[in-house]
């Protein structure tokens, strides 16, 4: 099986592991491309095929189709997404991980893929 992990499911993964650590509400792209990169690497090293989507149209959908949780901004130069303030890891963790498949989710909470966004 391949799976296809889309930059809404990513960016969502990846603040919830920050947010549950720090009060850290934005990653920038490079960030974000590090931990998927790690999460296609385990699943990969568990016999499972994955591919990231993170072109700039599925970037400009995800601000189309979760404007209300996500917005793009700059920080110190580099750009990057943002949770919305109101929003949290419970809000993120009921939209974003109820319909993942195992693999998935445990790649996203696999602290070698958390240790890429630097916490």
């Amino acid at each position: 099986m391949c799976f296809y992990i889309g930059i809404e499911d990513l960016a969502a993964n990846a603040l919830i592991e920050v947010l549950k650590k720090t009060d850290k509400r934005f990653l920038t792209y490079h960030e974000l491309e590090s931990y998927g990169s790690e999460v296609v690497q385990i699943l990969k090293e568990n016999g499972e095929k994955a591919v990231l989507i993170l072109s700039r149209d599925n970037t400009d959908a995800l601000f189309r189709n979760y404007s209300d949780f996500f917005e793009e901004n700059e920080e110190e130069g580099e750009k990057g997404i943002s949770l919305k303030e109101g929003k949290d890891v419970d809000d993120l963790v009921h939209q974003f991980r109820g319909y993942l498949a195992l693999d998935v989710l445990l790649a996203f909470m696999n602290q070698r893929s958390i240790q890429a966004l630097g916490v």
